[in-house]
C-alpha cells in the first residue's frame, strides 16, 4: 500500500471528485459563494497512490484553517467507505499540512444525526487520538419527523397548554417559494425584527439569503394573524435525510399569541406530509458551548432531542 499524502487542488477538481457530499455545506458551490469571508480557501484531498480517500474544504483566516468558515458545520468527506486507520492517517497529515503553514485546524463537526456509516464519529475520535482537543460542545436540537403524529403528547404539560391556546388563534400558515422574492423579504423582515429585539446577531443579509437559495434548496414559512405577518422561518434542505432551521422567530408585540408554538407544529406537519426527511435539525441553543437555557427549554418543551455538536482543534 502506498503512503498517504495530502494535496491541494482546484475547486473544479474537488467538485468532480465529491459531487454528492454528506451535507450541503460541503458543496463547492456553497464554499465558493462564501469565499470572500476568508483570506483563502484550501481544497485538499488525501491520496493513497492514485486512490483518493478523503477531501476537506478549509477556509484560511489569520492563523486558522477552519471547516466550516461560513456554515453551521463542515467536516471531511470520504470517497467510498474508509477504515478508521485511514482516518487516523489523514488527520495526522492534516495536522502536518497546517503545521507547514504555521496554522492550526479547527473543525465544527455535524451533530450525530447526520452520521451515516460513522463518518463523523471516525473523524471525532481520530482527532482526539491524534492529540486534538474539544474546544466546546454546542447544544444542538432536532425533532424526529417520524414521531410528529405524537407532537402534542411529546410536549411538556405547560407547553401543551400554550400550544392549545395558540391553536385557538386565527392564524394562517403560508409556505413561500424561494422564487417569491417579496415573500422571502417578508420572512427576512420578521427574522430581522426578532433578532434586533432580542439582541441576537444576524449573520446573513437578505441578499445572502437570496443568493444562497439559488445554491441550496430552501423553504420559507410565514404565520399571519388577521393578515399581519407575525412569525416566520427559513429552512435548508441540508442533506438527503435532514432539514435544518436556519432562522425562525416572531415579532415581540404578538408573542402573547404564541405564534412560535403554532409555527413549529405547522413546519413539522409540512415535512411529515412531504415524507422525504428523517429529522428537522432546529440547530444550536448555545454560543461557543454556553447554552441559552430559555431556548433549550423551548425546544425540549415541544419534544426535541439534544445531541452535542463538537468543535475540535488540531494545533
Amino acid at each position: 500500500m502506498a503512503e498517504m499524502i495530502v494535496k491541494r487542488i482546484s475547486a473544479e477538481e474537488y467538485k468532480s471528485l465529491f459531487p454528492a457530499p454528506l451535507h450541503v455545506f460541503n458543496q463547492v458551490e456553497f464554499n465558493e459563494l462564501n469565499k470572500g469571508k476568508v483570506d483563502d480557501v484550501h481544497y485538499l484531498i488525501f491520496l493513497d497512490g492514485r486512490k483518493v480517500r478523503f477531501g476537506i474544504i478549509l477556509g484560511e483566516k489569520k492563523d486558522v484553517l477552519q471547516a466550516p468558515f461560513s456554515a453551521p458545520f463542515g467536516a471531511m468527506e470520504e470517497r467510498g467507505v474508509q477504515r478508521l486507520s485511514h482516518y487516523m492517517e489523514a488527520v495526522g497529515l492534516l495536522r502536518m499540512y497546517a503545521d507547514s503553514l504555521n496554522r492550526r485546524v479547527r473543525l465544527t463537526l455535524p451533530p450525530s444525526i447526520y452520521d451515516k456509516k460513522s463518518v463523523i464519529s471516525k473523524q471525532f475520535c481520530s482527532v482526539l487520538t491524534r492529540g486534538g482537543d474539544v474546544v466546546h460542545a454546542d447544544y444542538n436540537y432536532h425533532y424526529p419527523i417520524g414521531e410528529f403524529p405524537d407532537f402534542k403528547d411529546r410536549m411538556w404539560p405547560e407547553v401543551r397548554n400554550k400550544f392549545s391556546g395558540a391553536m385557538r388563534q386565527n392564524f394562517d400558515f403560508e409556505v413561500v417559494s424561494s422564487d417569491d422574492i417579496a415573500g422571502v423579504s417578508t420572512v427576512y423582515s420578521i427574522i430581522s425584527r426578532n433578532h434586533a429585539a432580542l439582541g441576537y446577531p444576524l449573520h446573513m443579509s437578505e441578499s445572502d439569503i437570496i443568493n444562497t437559495s439559488a445554491i441550496i434548496k430552501m423553504d420559507f414559512f410565514i404565520v399571519r394573524h388577521e393578515g399581519c405577518p407575525i412569525a416566520g422561518g427559513m429552512v435548508y434542505h441540508t442533506s438527503s435525510c435532514g432539514r435544518q432551521v436556519i432562522y425562525w422567530g416572531d415579532v415581540t408585540e404578538h408573542r402573547v399569541l404564541r405564534p412560535m408554538n403554532f409555527l413549529a407544529f405547522k413546519v413539522l406537519e409540512y415535512y411529515n406530509t412531504a415524507g422525504d426527511a428523517e429529522f428537522l435539525d432546529i440547530g444550536p441553543s448555545s454560543s461557543d458551548g454556553i447554552p441559552s437555557l430559555g431556548l433549550c427549554d423551548f425546544k425540549e418543551g415541544i419534544g426535541c432531542q439534544l445531541t452535542p455538536k463538537f468543535t475540535v482543534e488540531l494545533k
